[in-house]
């Protein structure tokens, strides 16, 4: 992919008394390193690498102990990318490794279909067996989908989309650490300051409520961040 030389520009932003009107944070005195979404629920890789969802007052480590970099979930089923960068599924009670011997940095669910970013940067999905290079190359750092289509912020944290041949580059030359998609396809990234941005018309726009984030995840235009000091909010 084309190196871009253009960069978003991100506005500085500290938390002040109108912006905390915008941001809530979850309660329960949640951190956490990843996030996801499932539907409206909300799971976090804590800072000790164990997994946890909330319940709407508390967060519940996951049964059966385990330790990840990143996860997705669907229907209340975990993913997740454990520290050895082998893929796990969630039992309920634990958990058990996904055919295909895959390995991984980052996993996204698109309604139930997995994808990954792997240790060598490359783009897979998942079959139900096999996890398959997707077409016309492309490297890596995040990724994200929406009804099949794969979304990326590549090594220069410039943002593509797949076209199922290869990549074209979101208009707009946004720059991007951390990438998710709203049911909508709406989507959103962390800009190179920790920004909060979202893709409409074809250029960026920052969240409204400003705001900065390691880590994002979007239901139903409300997203879900990790702070910078690691605390859980609600937009």
């Amino acid at each position: 992919m084309k190196k871009i030389t253009y960069t978003l520009v991100l506005v500085l932003f500290c938390f002040t008394a109108a912006n905390a009107q915008v941001w809530k944070q979850l309660r329960g005195g949640g951190k956490g390193k990843a996030i996801c979404n499932d539907n409206g629920n909300v799971w976090v890789i804590g800072m000790g690498n164990s997994i946890f969802s909330f319940n709407g007052r508390s967060w519940r480590e996951y049964p059966g102990g385990g330790k990840a970099i990143d996860i997705t979930v669907h229907r209340g089923t975990p993913y997740i990318i454990g520290v050895n960068n082998g893929i796990w599924k969630g039992t309920g009670s634990g958990w058990v490794p996904m055919p295909g011997n895959g390995l991984g940095k980052r996993i996204y669910s698109d309604n139930g279909q997995l994808w990954i970013i792997g240790i060598n940067n490359n783009v897979f999905s998942f079959d139900g067996r096999n996890w398959n290079l997707y077409p016309g190359g492309g490297k890596a750092v995040d990724i994200a989908a929406h009804r099949g289509v794969p979304y990326i912020i590549g090594e220069d944290g410039s943002i593509w989309q797949g076209n199922g041949m290869g990549w074209i580059q979101l208009r707009g030359r946004g720059i991007g650490q951390k990438i998710a998609c709203d049911q909508d396809g709406t989507v959103w990234v962390i800009g190179i300051n920790n920004g909060i941005f979202r893709h409409r018309y074809n250029r960026w726009v920052e969240y409204r409520g400003g705001g900065k984030a390691l880590d994002i995840s979007v239901f139903r235009g409300i997203p879900y961040i990790v702070g910078l000091q690691h605390s859980i909010w609600k937009g």
